[in-house]
């Protein structure tokens, strides 16, 4: 029970968050889908009604999350999700279909998306799947994350500058750490609470360790950007931002 309320908080801390994207062309569900999840927290909501409206905001928008019609007026749903696929977009996509069309939630997901959702929606229910997405996507070690204009994929521990001109590999110790960081963003963490995460209850550590793997991961950060990522705080460490 207690690990349920740790998880039901960490989604509601990453949804707040969170950059949207709705593609709809019925302009009364997106405001209205907007205003609700304003009152939900969501501040950062931006609307396309088109396909060309998609790839026209979607560099500036930047979203965490897409909510994705599968009718369009110049485009299908589904290749609108495979297109974007292709050119690279990783993060959630949710399919906002009809009822009784089986076909398109399959195509749907073959194409990439990640969930769907069948109109009339329960805003309940849509809530919980974008919260569940959004929280997949922030423990993924295959996600690539934002850290302060560095790319960062833990999976094959690179981290890098966004324009990829230069990279430094982590070691298994650092990459966990910074994932650690990562995920607790914008609280911080304790030396003590990082002990336990990345190391386990391996008897003889001390903070001193963490204190000296963070410096070392502070040390090849400075190679490839020179302003702060990792803060220290009065009790431990924390990102200094996370888009």
């Amino acid at each position: 029970m207690k690990m349920q309320g740790l998880l039901n908080d960490v989604v509601w801390d990453s949804s707040i968050s969170a950059r949207l994207l709705i593609v709809d062309d019925d302009a009364f569900l997106r405001t209205t889908l907007r205003q609700q999840l304003a009152s939900e927290g969501f501040n950062e909501v931006v609307e396309a009604s088109t396909l060309l409206e998609v790839f026209d905001k979607l560099p500036d928008a930047n979203p965490d999350l897409i909510l994705l019609d599968i009718c369009l007026p110049d485009g299908n749903g589904v290749e609108i999700c495979r297109k974007l696929r292709e050119r690279g977009f990783t993060k959630p996509i949710v399919m906002l279909t009809e009822q009784n069309s089986e076909d398109d939630i399959v195509a749907g997901l073959e194409a990439g998306a990640n969930d769907y959702i069948i109109k009339p929606m329960r805003m309940g229910e849509l809530l919980a799947r974008v919260r569940s997405q959004l929280w997949q996507q922030k423990a993924s070690d295959t996600a690539r994350f934002s850290i302060s204009g560095l790319s960062f994929v833990p999976a094959n521990k690179l981290l890098k500058l966004a324009d990829d001109s230069k990279k430094v590999i982590l070691t298994e110790k650092e990459a966990t750490i910074l994932k650690y960081l990562y995920r607790a963003h914008p609280a911080g963490v304790t030396k003590e609470e990082l002990l336990t995460e990345v190391w386990g209850f391996q008897t003889g550590l001390s903070t001193h360790t963490v204190e000296t793997h963070i410096y070392r991961l502070r040390q090849k950060i400075r190679r490839i950007c020179k302003k702060p990522v990792i803060l220290t705080t009065q009790t431990g460490y924390s990102l200094a931002s996370v888009p």
